[in-house]
């Protein structure tokens, strides 16, 4: 019975090298894991399936730093490639110091694709005072008078017509912080009643499900699996996708090495006894 000694003390460069080995090959070929599309996320999709592209800016709001961003950036990366579909235009701003550089990845992005600046999309970069800067922009736009490139908001055609928060389509809250998204909640749902949906990393989807069962939030993504749900809803299955299968392979090799050691385990135990 050496064998089941030797199950029960595995090589840790083993485990190791099958977990690599596990993660990395659904990052070059997704595995189509199943997932089911939960409803929080369907109301985000159907919300956006429902704007006007004539009419229709989109405010969104990336809350959140490239510490957050495997778990979240998949969403606002998606969502937006959902309002380009459509011709949606929208609007990005920020309320931590290094969202304008998420922000900026997905425009450079854009344009490469043939998107324009200032037309079909905007950066305004971070505004400092979270809680009151949400406050100032919702009631006067205008307070900000320059984007993330230094260019004036009236130069801006796709800012033509946007005087205070109601006059955005939708708001899209991409928030790693619950206090965060909370102030936008208070300041904007609650008082002066606009829509919003929300994208949250993982650590928080607790704090934001209530708001969603409450109607305050009409949608919500959550954490990498919400993009990853997205992606299929779009039928472009991508990063978020490869991650979650990778995610998924990963935590079937733990269960698998568990379940071998304990069975190991107890068989040696029952072999002694006779």
């Amino acid at each position: 019975m050496n064998w089941l000694s030797k199950l029960q003390r595995i090589d840790p460069r083993i485990i190791y090298a099958l977990i690599f080995v596990l993660l990395s090959v659904p990052l070059i070929m997704p595995l189509g894991i199943p997932l089911d599309i939960s409803p929080k996320t369907r109301s985000v999709y159907d919300i956006i399936e429902g704007l006007d592209p004539a009419t229709d800016v989109v405010l969104l709001s990336f809350t959140y730093s490239p510490a957050a961003a495997p778990d979240i950036h998949p969403q606002a990366v998606v969502v937006v490639d959902h309002l380009t579909r459509r011709g949606i235009k929208w609007v990005g701003m920020s309320l931590v110091p290094d969202g304008p550089m998420m922000i900026e990845k997905i425009t450079n992005d854009l344009e490469a694709r043939g998107g324009t600046y200032g037309v079909d999309f905007a950066n305004l970069g971070f505004k400092s005072g979270e809680e009151a800067a949400i406050a100032a922009f919702a009631t006067d736009s205008r307070v900000v008078t320059k984007d993330f490139t230094g260019r004036s908001i009236d130069d801006l055609p796709v800012m033509q017509g946007i005087n205070n928060i109601k006059d955005f389509g939708y708001v899209i809250e991409f928030a790693a912080s619950a206090f965060l998204l909370n102030a936008w909640i208070r300041q904007t749902v609650d008082l002066m009643g606009v829509r919003m949906v929300a994208g949250v990393v993982t650590v928080i989807i607790p704090a934001a499900v209530p708001f969603y069962h409450s109607g305050q939030l009409q949608g919500l993504l959550a954490g990498l699996r919400g993009a990853a749900e997205y992606e299929l809803l779009m039928e472009a299955p991508g990063r978020a996708v490869a991650k979650m299968d990778a995610q998924s392979a990963g935590h079937l090799l733990v269960v698998a090495f568990i379940l071998i050691g304990n069975a190991a385990y107890l068989v040696t135990k029952f072999v002694k006894k006779d």
